[in-house]
């Protein structure tokens, strides 16, 4: 980080261009709300032990304020061993979590093709009737208006923190779901910034760093939002990480951040001679492929490998090849639905029941890369999974099976496209390289664009507009196989279409109808039947197919 420099006063021309850059803020308008007000105490509510050894009666105190403190009470218990200390830990943050939120949003998607009519409760006042196939279940103690409040409260404490962070002038690296990496060093000052407002005294583009003595006071301003006993868990509610620290001084050290979007990032620190040393890492976007050197193992170890490479090309140092990056790049699944299962039938045909694959066996699974589908396959509707093999080198060798036709293929890491019979599936070094240059899709750059794979910098916060409101069931685990192209997105969430607010048949389907076969091949290239199909709006097309055509209708001045 340089040292404190004043910026010299911008001109009014400069200010003008600057402003025609800089998003205006825009205050939404509240057009309904609602209050959830506790109401007396449960006649049966009695005091219990959790994880064996930390008693709570919840009629007397707050369950969750409790499980918090009491977690910290354990740390500090001599008559608990290191690892009973640890498990206990782990129980009450587990039991934290789920019961302060995870039974408010528990839902049950059941596995189901066949299309079902169910009510749904959306914005209106009345609920509406609709068919679908995956309807959910609500839990036991399923009620949405607490659990979103949970997770808005935590989204409130992150634009606090932010608040406290730009009226000081100051920004941030990036901001995950609890966190914030705020650009600060000891003495604070410029710091060279593609799209900053501020500039260094070569010209040069910048943004201002906080000091670390300005973070310790943002820091103190939380402290009175802390709920729990000041004994046990003293000061704000607002930590500054380990990180910060070094291990063996416990000085204060400069951390460095290396950000491509708002999950995937890696925090180092720097030698004397530049060199870098990771102290955290994300594996957003890494966390659904298996371990790429042995199968059965569950150690990370080899994720932090591939972030210091980035690191390093992005310092501009030397980095080595890993040696596993030319291997198919392997995903495991469990056979958890009739939907998985089905296509397993000509595996088990003539085997014997005990070598047959049942349900909630393991299965590999494999990322199939761009122009890299078979020939005879269709692209929309292909996922290939094969019987678990711990053995890297027969995974081009075995069967492998698509899992919505049943069709078995073998797969290849060579080539540019796939063939008849053979997938070209990604190498961990195809998705690698993917990752790397990642879009922050839901940023826009200086210029206002949405940021895409090349843009470095200072990002900002995109202006939307609501276009249409659509029902998704609950946000699912499996929306990052999504991104990785394991699952496709129908297959992840339920859509829950309300006739009164369907944009799809009220708006598209209609300006569908505009459009010559003849036009729509010529310009797209792709097949009629897929206009036709949405042009009789008995069923969706596939999410890929309807974002086509509604892009290529507004394309036309069809749509709004």
């Amino acid at each position: 980080m340089t040292k404190s420099l004043e910026p010299r006063p911008r001109t009014e021309s400069e200010t003008r261009e600057s402003a025609q850059h800089t998003p205006l803020p825009r205050i939404p308008k509240v057009v309904d709300a609602f209050c959830i007000v506790p109401h007396g105490t449960a006649a049966d509510l009695k005091p219990t032990k959790l994880a064996g050894h930390v008693t709570i009666d919840p009629a007397k105190r707050d369950l969750f304020v409790s499980a918090i403190e009491e977690r910290r009470r354990v740390a500090a218990r001599e008559d608990l061993s290191p690892a009973e200390g640890e498990r206990v830990g782990k129980g009450l943050k587990v039991f934290a979590n789920a019961a302060s939120y995870g039974i408010y949003a528990e839902m049950h998607r059941q596995e189901s093709d066949e299309e079902m009519e169910v009510k749904c409760h959306g914005i209106d006042p009345t609920p509406f009737t609709c068919r679908v196939a995956h309807p959910e279940v609500p839990g036991e103690y399923c009620f949405p208006p607490i659990a979103s409040l949970i997770t808005s409260a935590a989204r409130l404490m992150l634009g606090l923190l932010e608040h406290a962070v730009t009226t000081r002038g100051g920004t941030y690296a990036m901001e995950d779901i609890d966190s914030m990496a705020i650009v600060a060093s000891e003495s604070g000052g410029l710091v060279a910034c593609p799209g900053g407002s501020l500039q260094l005294p070569d010209g040069g583009e910048a943004i201002k760093a906080l000091t670390w003595s300005d973070v310790d006071e943002i820091v103190d301003e939380f402290r009175s939002l802390n709920p729990y006993d000041r004994t046990v868990v003293p000061g704000s509610i607002l930590k500054i990480e380990d990180d910060n620290f070094d291990p063996e001084t416990k000085r204060q050290r400069q951390l460095y951040c290396f950000a491509i979007s708002s999950k995937r990032y890696a925090l180092f620190v720097r030698d004397s001679k530049g060199q870098p040393t990771l102290t955290k890492w994300s594996e957003h976007g890494l966390g659904h492929l298996c371990n790429p050197t042995d199968l059965d193992s569950d150690d990370r170890r080899w994720i932090p490998q591939v972030w210091l490479n980035i690191v390093r090309r992005a310092l501009g140092l030397r980095t080595r090849p890993l040696p596993f990056e030319q291997r198919p790049a392997i995903g495991r699944v469990t056979i958890s639905s009739p939907a998985v299962m089905r296509p397993l039938a000509t595996l088990n045909e003539g085997r014997p029941y005990g070598q047959q694959l049942k349900p909630f066996n393991f299965l590999l699974t494999c990322h199939v890369r761009t122009f890299g589908h078979p020939s005879d396959a269709d692209p929309e509707r292909f996922h290939l999974i094969a019987p678990y093999e711990s053995d890297p080198e027969r995974w081009t060798d075995i069967e492998w099976i698509d899992q919505y036709s049943g069709t078995p293929y073998r797969i290849t890491t060579e080539g540019h496209h796939g063939g008849r019979g053979v997938a070209r599936v990604k190498t961990y070094g195809d998705v690698f390289d993917e990752y790397e240059w990642h879009p922050e899709s839901k940023s826009a750059a200086a210029n206002g664009e949405p940021a895409g794979k090349q843009t470095i910098g200072l990002l900002h916060r995109r202006h939307i507009t609501i276009d249409h409101v659509m029902y998704i069931g609950r946000e699912s685990n499996q929306l990052e196989d999504v991104d990785a192209g394991l699952v496709r997105a129908s297959d992840a969430y339920t859509e829950y279409p309300d006739p009164r607010r369907d944009y799809w048949q009220r708006a598209v389907v209609p300006a569908l109808k505009q459009i010559s076969l003849k036009s729509w091949q010529r310009d797209t290239g792709k097949s009629a039947v897929i206009l036709i199909d949405a042009r009789r709006g008995r069923r969706r097309p596939h999410a890929k197919h309807r974002a086509l055509l509604i892009m290529y209708a507004r394309r036309r001045g069809l749509l709004s």
